[in-house]
């Protein structure tokens, strides 16, 4: 409400139980592209409060999204899940809560979310790069969230990574009641710090790990997206292959040696393609490839040829400016580590059933921009589009792409793969 009279608004999304699991987060997206676009063109960049189970929401979405966020106020915040609601480090156990965590972010069993890596705690490093000024207020007494592997954790990490960070301290008190009674000290931190992060890199500049958990969705058989990345590294770093494909779940479904993955396009890989290594990861955005190509998964090797194709994961959350400036410091990065390899980067695919689908303009404009960098000689781009993929009257085609309008179907991978093999062997 202070807020309020110093001119902010107050938006609230209802998600249920959901603990910033993926999908609540892609919903959070999707509600700041309404809300900064059209007739409410609100501020493009957002307070995000936190209280209790909220710092997880909070947090999460930051670190997807931290040129968007002006402040993170967190309130009592859990920043572990392990300590709530699992109980461990003197949280307190809510075994119906640890249950439906569980089930909303997609973990296979217990096992796999206690050893989850990627916690609020574990993931400031980006929000860091970004100039996110953090504020907490927590109760020292807090019986529910304890302090120390929460708030305690964020803020001497965050120092050591030399972000901004207040905590303000309540002697004595539990996890209940929230807030302070005069939350002047809080609306005076978040609007001394509005302006940190008003130059902030785009989130797709950012390299930043994939924080969602596919253990058995994307095909990963159990595996988490770290199991997948470390996969992915050890076949580049055995097999010794000429050509390396990386990207998103269109490129993982080539399939590929030493990856427990789906393989819709396994026969055209077998047929067009031979030993390549497969470094596509679904789920994955800009900002996750470039994250895994800094962590390696590109060294250890002589390949000669990498093809690149990533981003529309990024949509709505990314503009397609900031898809390309992303994709061309992925280049960038791919091109340092492998400085002998040829890196090609492709279009991304038409998705969108229909050319008007506003999911299709936005790859058309992201499309259009990259073959602008191609012509000043930013990129390399393989070719200028995926147009085999359509019908002349601009739909796709139903035979070669899925019904989600995203996802192609074995014969759209044998095309694909065909125009691949042509350029390899040129």
């Amino acid at each position: 409400l202070a807020l309020l009279d110093k001119g902010y608004h107050l938006v609230y999304l209802g998600l249920g139980n959901s603990f910033g699991a993926p999908e609540p987060m892609w919903r959070f997206s999707q509600l700041y592209v309404e809300l900064t676009t059209g007739k409410w063109a609100l501020n493009r960049r957002v307070v995000l409060e936190g209280f209790s189970r909220g710092g997880l929401y909070a947090y999460n979405w930051a670190v997807r999204n931290p040129n968007k966020v002006m402040a993170i106020y967190g309130d009592a915040p859990v920043c572990d899940f392990k300590t709530w609601p699992y109980g461990s480090q003197g949280g307190k156990r809510s075994e119906e809560d640890w249950k439906q965590l569980i089930k909303a972010y997609g973990f296979p069993n217990e096992k796999a979310a206690l050893e989850y890596p990627f916690n609020p705690v574990d993931s400031l490093a980006v929000l860091a790069k970004a100039r996110v000024p953090i504020i907490h207020v927590v109760g020292d007494a807090d019986e529910v969230v304890p302090v120390s592997p929460n708030t305690g954790l964020v803020e001497s990490r965050y120092r050591a990574l030399k972000g901004t960070i207040k905590v303000i301290h309540k002697p004595g008190g539990l996890h209940h009641p929230h807030s302070l009674d005069d939350p002047k000290p809080v609306v005076d931190f978040i609007l001394e710090h509005a302006n940190d992060t008003a130059r902030a890199p785009a989130s797709t500049m950012l390299a930043t790990p994939n924080l969602e958990s596919r253990y058995n969705s994307a095909g990963w058989n159990g595996r988490s997206w770290l199991d997948q990345h470390l996969d992915g590294k050890k076949a580049v770093e055995l097999d010794h292959p000429e050509t390396i494909v990386l990207g998103d779940s269109i490129t993982q479904g080539f399939g590929g040696l030493r990856r427990q993955i789906s393989e819709p396009g396994g026969d055209a890989r077998k047929q067009y393609l031979g030993a390549i290594s497969n470094q596509g990861m679904s789920g994955d955005r800009v900002q996750n490839v470039l994250w895994r190509i800094q962590d390696k998964a590109l060294d250890g090797n002589q390949a000669k040829q990498i093809f690149i194709m990533i981003g529309i994961n990024n949509y709505p959350s990314d503009s397609p400016t900031d898809i390309a400036a992303g994709i061309e410091k992925v280049n960038q990065e791919a091109m340092k580590r492998r400085n002998k390899a040829l890196v090609f980067i492709q279009p991304i695919m038409p998705a969108g059933i229909k050319p008007t689908d506003p999911i299709r303009l936005w790859c058309n404009e992201v499309n259009a921009k990259l073959q602008t960098l191609h012509g000043k000689r930013k990129i390399n781009l393989a070719f200028p589009n995926h147009d085999y993929l359509l019908n002349p009257d601009g739909t796709q085609n139903p035979k070669l792409v899925s019904g989600d309008g995203i996802h192609i179907k074995p014969e759209g991978y044998l095309e694909w793969a065909k125009r691949l093999a042509g350029l390899m062997q040129k």
